[in-house]
């Protein structure tokens, strides 16, 4: 940034929003590099020698919100968010049960020097002017605290949880729904989560030039002003604007960066101008303008932008000096300088007008939940088909669910959407183009970053909603609705989305409060899934002569013993594998492994037994298709949607035709079960509970037993195999 020798302490950051001028506030022309960091080196002792009120203020809100959050009805949620954002504890200082007296001694004297630290950063010799006395180091030393004999070490400060948001597209955004993202990112900062904004005026295709168009730069500059604006009205320490913190090289590529996925042209040049404000909770807001090897300001993509930031959040972004070459991080650092906290990037948020990434099969058309690494390639051919992004832009206003009920279809066209959510046409080739970069460059941010970071796009009107709001007035008189959850702040509590990507569509209604037609979609690097045999090759079927069953021990594809320590962790039971394995031998339909065995699915093809000996033909209907274990590790159940992502490969992928299980009738998981089931019945023998997803089980019973047909039906079947499955566990308690 440029820096003005003129100004004060007080205005330090305040000062550096972006400049309208090339004049300084004393009257005299910026002379300065665009990276200096003058004057906050300059100000630093003050900065750092007072606490911040507005940081001290946050943390006691952010207390007051996480003892609420221990009283939510989400327990495994609240334990999993205060496991992360409050995992950090200060070490504790150990003390001898029973010193020596020497010993007492060397403490006495240590505590003696414990300002000598402070005395040398004046740079002053002062030789042995406070050098204590012997009666002194002799005698007990009575402080109201203990005094800190040297400055914490890195690993002791509590980390710096961060999330970096891209606006698309401010200038279509009114001031009422600027405030309400505003609303909401303080929110999430009194939450514990520092953020930082990336402003993004393009259109859909992005940029076409790096050429400064002075149109577009004024553009950015008066959004950019908004945006802080917005900010500063709820974010107690306060927003302001960077403009001089990128640079545009092409040795970035080139150099410690190369063949990092991620690196492009845009770089981070001075974290300074980054790291400290975010540490006082002041919420940096970044425009797409970088600086180039000769100091010209140029345009640059704001995807490049948000990328350059991951690395930078993410450590990956190496110290180079003026004459290239790579610097150690500990160079140059003394023993008394100043600790930073380590930087955590914990979400990536892209504020997009389109919303969501489009789906086919789903009935509120778009991706809940993209498990990148199992589904990226699928996924993005999916948005090259142009029938897709037609269908979801023919007519943004009405969902195809809302399209086929009346009362929705009524709702979403008659009554009046949020503030900012005006609809407009915008044409096929340019919103698939923008669903493709949206996906690609969160598919490259969530690379560099570790498994727990997580990346969110919505509509800017559902990032507004307000979780304040304890009631939202429509414009007719007398009717009152309940106040709608606020995607993000949900996100940020149970690191899911609003609605579980297993649920089956019929119960995945569309969000009112939004006239785009994509929801929220939540990605995570994710797991990798596999199904054996991978049924989009060889879909599962009855064993037969020509399609034997796999075996579990001896299939060099499973670690068997993995897979037995995955059943027992979860069921939190011995398993008898030598009878398992006999019981289910030559019936086994397929298995599903979801990452390094976090989660996984056993299905079998199994016979009613009510049947003769001779097993059905392999295209009878009385197959039925079995789920025998469902197993998500105890460390994984309840975070990071393993469950999820085992139970959209069984009945999308392995099953799409229906399955059928049991489970005791007792079991605290049936609700889970229910809510992505077709349909349950409790068995006769008041034990088991039976569930099922294929569709007309009980139609086809009912009409049969009207016309009074005899012969087995699917229903029989069902109830006969879930009756019927021996369980086979070690220990002599009753079957699971």
């Amino acid at each position: 940034m440029f820096s003005c020798r003129a100004q004060t302490r007080g205005s330090l950051w305040k000062t550096a929003r972006l400049p309208r001028d090339n004049s300084c506030a004393c009257g005299g022309t910026r002379t300065a590099h665009p990276f200096s960091t003058t004057t906050r080196i300059q100000t630093e002792p003050g900065r750092h020698g007072r606490k911040s009120e507005a940081k001290e203020r946050q943390r006691a809100e952010r207390d007051q919100l996480t003892r609420l959050l221990k009283e939510s009805p989400g327990k495994r949620d609240a334990r999993n968010f205060l496991k992360h954002f409050d995992q950090w504890q200060p070490t504790p200082k150990s003390t001898p049960a029973n010193p020596e007296a020497p010993q007492a001694a060397t403490e006495a004297e240590k505590k003696a020097h414990h300002d000598e630290w402070r005395l040398g950063r004046t740079g002053v010799n002062l030789g042995n002017l406070y050098e204590p006395t012997k009666a002194v180091q002799n005698n007990p030393v009575f402080t109201r605290e203990e005094l800190p004999d040297k400055l914490p070490h890195d690993k002791d400060l509590e980390p710096l949880h961060l999330a970096l948001v891209k606006l698309r597209q401010p200038q279509a955004l009114d001031d009422e729904t600027l405030g309400g993202i505003a609303l909401t990112l303080s929110q999430m900062a009194k939450l514990g989560l520092n953020i930082a904004v990336v402003v993004d005026c393009e259109g859909n295709d992005g940029p076409v030039s790096l050429d400064l168009d002075p149109t577009w730069e004024s553009t950015v500059r008066e959004q950019t002003t908004r945006v802080v604006d917005a900010l500063e009205e709820f974010n107690a320490p306060g927003a302001f604007a960077i403009g001089h913190a990128l640079a545009y090289t092409d040795q970035v590529a080139s150099s410690a960066g190369a063949g990092l996925q991620g690196y492009g042209d845009v770089e981070v040049k001075n974290s300074q101008l980054l790291f400290p404000p975010i540490e006082d909770g002041i919420i940096p807001v970044i425009p797409p303008l970088a600086y180039d090897s000769q100091l010209k300001k140029i345009r640059v993509s704001p995807d490049d932008v948000l990328l350059a930031l991951t690395r930078e959040f993410a450590g990956l972004t190496p110290n180079v000096d003026t004459s290239g070459s790579v610097v150690p991080e500990s160079a140059g650092k003394t023993q008394d300088e100043e600790p930073r906290r380590k930087p955590v990037l914990d979400r990536i948020i892209i504020l997009e007008p389109l919303g969501g990434i489009p789906a086919e099969h789903r009935a509120d058309g778009a991706h809940v939940f993209i498990n990148l690494e199992a589904e990226y390639r699928d996924v993005r051919k999916e948005l090259e088909r142009p029938s897709l992004i037609a269908e979801s832009t023919e007519n943004p206003s009405i969902s195809s669910f809302g399209s086929s009920n009346p009362l929705s279809k009524f709702v979403e066209t008659e009554i009046a959407s949020m503030p900012g959510t005006e609809t407009k046409h915008v044409s096929t080739d340019s919103a698939s183009s923008r669903h493709v970069k949206n996906l690609d460059v969160v598919h490259r941010a969530l690379r560099l970053l570790p498994p727990s970071s997580s990346a969110i796009i919505i509509t800017p009107a559902e990032a507004a909603i307000s979780s304040q709001a304890a009631l939202q007035k429509s414009s007719s008189a007398g009717v009152r609705t309940r106040r709608s959850k606020n995607p993000l702040i949900h996100n940020l509590l149970t690191d899911k989305p609003m609605t579980s990507s297993s649920l089956p569509d019929p119960l995945v209604t569309r969000p009112l409060a939004s006239a785009d037609p994509n929801p929220a979609t939540f990605l995570k690097k994710g797991i990798p899934v596999t199904i054996l045999p991978d049924p989009r090759v060889y879909p599962w079927q009855p064993p037969s002569p020509s399609n034997p069953s796999i075996e579990l021990e001896k299939d060099p594809r499973i670690n068997f013993p993995k897979l037995v320590d995955l059943i027992e962790d979860s069921f939190r039971r011995k398993l008898d594998a030598r009878d398992y394995l006999e019981r289910i031998r030559g019936r086994i339909a397929g298995v599903i492994i979801a990452g390094d065995y976090e989660g996984g699915a056993i299905c079998t093809w199994e016979a009613p037994g009510s049947l003769s000996s001779a097993p059905p033909p392999p295209d009878s209907p009385l197959w039925v298709p079995y789920l025998d274990k469902f197993a998500v590790l105890t460390k994984s159940q309840g975070s990071g949607g393993v469950a999820d992502i085992v139970w959209g490969a069984l009945t999308r992928t392995a099953f799409p035709q229906g399955v059928c299980w049991r489970s005791r009738t007792t079991n605290p998981v049936n609700k889970w079960y229910f809510e992505r089931a077709v349909g349950m019945w409790d068995l006769p023998d008041g034990y088991w509970t039976m569930f099922w997803t294929t569709e007309g089980v009980v139609e086809e019973a009912a009409k049969a037993m009207k016309a009074k047909q005899g012969g087995l039906t699917r229903w029989d079947a069902y109830v006969d195999v879930c009756s019927g499955v021996v369980p086979s566990w070690a220990d002599a308690k009753k079957p699971d």
